[in-house]
């Protein structure tokens, strides 16, 4: 489209309840394959002769030449969507014109997206809709929206290179997820199981002893412009310059943390995209993993850590080799902020400490007191269903307290 004729395109965006749908599934590949059947329908829903549809992040992008309205939304019942479309202007040469593309998805998939949160919202016009927000939402909340929408695609222009064939085309240098199936056909029962993710990519992650920042999130950066905004000061078009220009900052030091992890396991193991902002795979050992954390964490120190989860295949296979890494991936959030190596990488079947299981239940006893709805509340969902692990890998002096829970 950035490269066709013309001037003018007609774009739709919907998006999806990803994580109400991995949460209810209770594991995060199958609610992803259910969210991407659920899209795929949709895409098949329109009339193809006239809609091209691609994907922008994890939305789903439907698009066509000139000016028109947009078709029946067709969803299924399992998944909860929003969308939202708008008519984009083209001027320029081709990459100015990929550029108004993809400005064009920030604010049209920020529409979808409080379309998806608050259905009572009839208009589905992008602009119309993000003009509401100083209406019907909070600073944090607007600012939450104004952040939350990742992935970019990069490379293409601007003497930024493009991602090869086997890469993440949003992330050059990182493998493709479309490699998974190779890696895992030539694992060895000696392997360990990774999964990645960055600690607290929104709001940023605090010192849990002195309460200092340690890294910067994308939506707390936002907040003076999401307070600006509502308070009338800046018009919506300003805001939106401005948060996608840092939208984009922080797109590229995903993609340089992400690079960095994916490097420092090669030649010896394999890591590949299939998180919006983590990386799984397999690895000879936990060290290697440890090691590859440590230097992406030093490398964008201050803007974002990650931490890891690590699991051996021994004779489980991958099914549960993988469940039981996101388990430890989950031990690591609940210790973030704290001294504990155990912050940075868990390797599931070694118990915490007596100072680390602490941290931990008091971390997952402050998501009890704050309730349902506030920010991390689903790791206090996942620590009840993997209870009998968490008792596994507690000391006994802090079991009682965690059973309370």
């Amino acid at each position: 489209m950035a490269e066709a004729g013309g001037r003018e395109v007609t774009m739709i965006v919907v998006t999806s309840a990803l994580r109400a749908s991995v949460e209810e599934a209770g594991d995060h590949d199958a609610g992803l394959r259910e969210v991407r059947d659920s899209l795929a329908l949709v895409a098949r829903g329109t009339d193809s002769d006239r809609w091209s549809a691609s994907y922008y992040g994890k939305d789903l992008v439907l698009i066509r030449p000139g000016a028109a309205d947009p078709p029946r939304m067709r969803f299924t019942n399992g998944v909860r969507h929003g969308w939202a479309w708008d008519r984009v202007e083209l001027d320029g040469d081709s990459i100015q014109r990929r550029e108004s593309l993809l400005f064009a998805c920030y604010e049209m998939s920020m529409a979808a997206r409080l379309r998806r949160d608050r259905p009572e919202t009839q208009e589905a016009r992008a602009a119309s809709v993000i003009g509401e927000v100083p209406r019907v939402l909070g600073v944090a909340q607007a600012a939450s929206l104004l952040a939350g929408v990742l992935v970019r695609p990069l490379g293409g222009g601007h003497g930024v290179r493009g991602a090869a064939l086997d890469e993440d085309p949003r992330m050059p240098g990182v493998p493709s997820a479309d490699g998974w199936t190779k890696t895992a056909e030539g694992c060895a029962s000696t392997d360990f199981y990774a999964v990645t993710d960055v600690h607290d990519i929104e709001w940023g992650t605090l010192s849990r002893p002195s309460g200092a920042r340690l890294t910067e999130g994308n939506a707390h950066e936002l907040l003076p412009w999401a307070e600006a905004w509502l308070a009338g000061r800046l018009s919506t078009a300003a805001v939106l310059r401005e948060t996608y220009r840092r939208r984009l900052a922080r797109e590229s030091d995903l993609v340089e943390h992400l690079r960095t992890l994916s490097d420092a396991v090669r030649p010896t193991g394999q890591l590949h995209a299939t998180l919006g902002d983590g990386l799984s795979g397999l690895v000879p050992d936990a060290e290697i993993m440890r090691a590859a954390v440590t230097a992406a964490n030093r490398r964008t120190d201050g803007r974002m850590h990650s931490g890891v989860g690590v699991a051996p295949l021994s004779s489980m296979g991958l099914a549960a080799a993988r469940e039981r890494a996101h388990f430890s991936l989950h031990v690591t959030k609940t210790l973030k902020g704290t001294a504990c190596p155990e912050a940075a990488l868990h390797e599931f079947g070694k118990p915490l400490d007596s100072e680390g299981a602490a941290y931990a239940v008091d971390h997952l006893t402050g998501l009890a007191r704050a309730g349902a709805g506030q920010v991390g509340h689903h790791h206090l969902v996942h620590a009840r269903r993997w209870r009998n692990w968490w008792l596994e890998h507690l000391p006994s002096s802090v079991r009682a307290a965690f059973v309370r829970l």
